[in-house]
């Protein structure tokens, strides 16, 4: 099911995006889109399960979504929220973010890294990795940094869906898989 929902919503994505290409307007669906999803997601809980479960009313879903950003989005977000509800795929959404985001950074050029290490890196490192990964990928690099204590030490860099796991507790799992091998065989 994951994969039938992700080539909808990326179905759903590309359509948006070819709107925005042919009328300008990619940066506007962008903030519109972003918009929409956050207020969706800053929803109570309550209330998004009203708007996420198929058993409640299409007509009233429609009435709710008009009201809410009719006149706060542009057409072409307004359209894709009716007809999430109309197919009873409003849970897609999630998804067909995360793919038109896929859509404008390839279509602009960027590519999106993270990095995830145990203590805050500083700026200079920071800038010197992004300039790295750019010099290597040959695209602009949007890097943004994640603080987890349980990475031990070292770093990992997740670079679309290639991931560079420098880190101490993958060094340490290495050992452990190694030394279980050879106990294993002796």
């Amino acid at each position: 099911m994951k994969n039938v929902s992700q080539a909808a919503a990326r179905v759903y994505a590309q359509a948006l995006f070819d709107i925005g290409l042919e009328t300008g307007t990619v940066g506007e669906i962008y903030d519109d889109l972003h918009a929409a999803y956050n207020a969706l997601n800053g929803l109570d809980a309550d209330l998004l399960t009203f708007f996420n479960l198929p058993q409640f009313r299409r007509d009233e879903k429609r009435r709710i979504i008009n009201l809410a950003f009719e006149g706060k989005v542009g057409r072409p977000v307004l359209g894709l929220l009716h007809i999430l509800v109309e197919k009873r795929r409003e849970p897609l959404l999630d998804n067909v973010v995360e793919e038109f985001d896929r859509y404008r950074d390839q279509h602009e050029g960027r590519l999106r890294a993270r990095v995830v290490t145990a203590r805050k890196l500083d700026d200079d490192l920071l800038n010197a990795l992004r300039l790295a990964i750019e010099q290597r990928t040959k695209k602009s690099v949007d890097l943004t940094e994640t603080i987890d204590p349980e990475v031990i030490g070292g770093l990992r860099v997740n670079v679309g869906d290639r991931v560079l796991d420098g880190t101490l507790r993958r060094s340490l799992q290495d050992m452990r898989r190694s030394f279980a091998a050879t106990q294993s065989q002796g």
